[in-house]
């Protein structure tokens, strides 16, 4: 190979370029703007949503969205084991306190078994309210990451969290354009968030969106990202509020990518089919598969070495090492929240799946500017080592 294969870098044209140029023309390059409502405009109705809000970042999407699903200091909030740690942060942000549950090998996000044996062994309704029993806590909302871009089992965690009010807010950051039995993640719940981050579907450079059905959530949403300024020219602020603003040439690059998502979706799939096709004869691995109704965008790929540890001095370090000497990189999932030191001390209900999903699995190159030759390279290097 003549370069090193990403995992997941932009795919920018002369339509991003053409949006941009039109944006400086006009003068608006900050935080103010007509790309940012444009973006937002048409975010909103691509996913077939009410209202969309521009952030920064898909972390301080999830910030917000938290705060106004009234999570408080001393709340807490149930987050899977594996999912990259804003999710946690973000809940941290807010001075609460993340729970960490085990993820369900079949969708790689929160298990609904372990949300079941943390509510069931571990709590108590209390004045109409879901208390630890060991922290004594309110437990108030859970974040389910559409992990890669898999949709996590919605209707069994609706279900669930419904029975014992624990509200839900979507991490679908990796997850833009993937369908739960035809319906797209972000609208299965009252508030969702997405992230524009380099390497996502589609990109902004850096940034994110909130997204809701309820007017009154958006517009205090919007509110509270713009640092909650009520007066535009004498900059009255009438509570503490968040510089959380997306930039308007920024939406323009936005705006250019969300025009080409199709081709995107398209790509990303192509991808994992020819992944599937060059692996399914090696019995020694096994690339991540949705259930049926679960539509992923393919965001990353994932292979699992079913025994390659066991027989060989490899570790995941020295496998990620040796894809890199190929001009291949790849990357383990996220290092488990029970294993950072911030988060190391907090409440985990284990089965056991994190650690095995964690320590036999590398996610692969998914760019939508990859070539056929690079894939098959991939996986001709793939089945040599395994």
């Amino acid at each position: 190979m003549n370069r090193t294969i990403p995992l997941s870098i932009p795919n920018i044209t002369q339509v991003e370029k053409d949006y941009v140029i039109q944006a400086l023309d006009d003068g608006w390059i900050s935080s103010v703007g007509p790309h940012v409502e444009l973006f937002e405009t048409k975010f909103a109705e691509y996913l077939g949503a009410g209202f969309a809000v521009a952030c920064n970042s898909g972390t301080s999407a999830l910030h917000i969205a938290l705060l106004l699903q009234d999570v408080q200091i001393g709340d807490e909030v149930l987050v899977p084991n594996i999912t990259f740690v804003a999710t946690a942060n973000a809940v941290s942000y807010l001075g609460a306190v993340p729970i960490l549950l085990d993820v369900n090998p079949n969708t790689l996000g929160i298990c609904e078994k372990s949300l079941e044996n943390f509510i069931t062994e571990f709590t108590e309704m209390r004045d109409d309210k879901l208390i630890n029993k060991v922290s004594g806590r309110c437990v108030k909302a859970i974040l389910p990451v559409h992990m890669l871009g898999t949709p996590v089992d919605m209707q069994a965690i609706n279900t669930i969290c419904n029975t014992y009010k624990i509200k839900v807010i979507e991490d679908a950051t990796e997850s833009l354009g993937s369908k739960y039995y035809g319906k797209k993640t972000g609208l299965f719940s009252k508030i969702s968030c997405f992230s524009f981050n380099g390497n996502k579907l589609i990109t902004t450079g850096g940034g994110g969106m909130i997204v809701t059905n309820d007017k009154e959530l958006a517009t205090r949403a919007k509110h509270l990202t713009t640092t909650a300024k009520t007066d535009p020219v004498f900059f009255f602020h009438d509570e503490v509020g968040y510089n959380y603003r997306m930039v308007n040439i920024l939406a323009a690059i936005g705006l250019g990518q969300l025009s080409r998502i199709e081709d995107f979706l398209s790509k990303k799939h192509h991808i994992h089919t020819k992944y599937k096709k060059g692996l399914m004869s090696n019995a020694e691995v096994d690339l991540f598969q949705p259930m049926e109704g679960f539509e992923s965008n393919y965001w990353l790929n994932l292979v699992t070495f079913k025994s390659l540890f066991d027989i060989s001095n490899h570790t995941l370090r020295s496998l990620v090492e040796h894809f890199q000497s190929k001009g291949i990189q790849t990357r383990p999932i996220w290092t488990l929240l029970n294993k950072l030191p911030m988060y190391q001390e907090n409440q985990f209900v284990s089965l056991s799946k994190s650690e095995e999903v964690y320590s036999r699995s590398l996610m692969l190159p998914s760019c939508t500017s990859m070539t056929n030759e690079e894939i098959d390279f991939i996986v001709n290097e793939i089945n040599a080592i395994s």
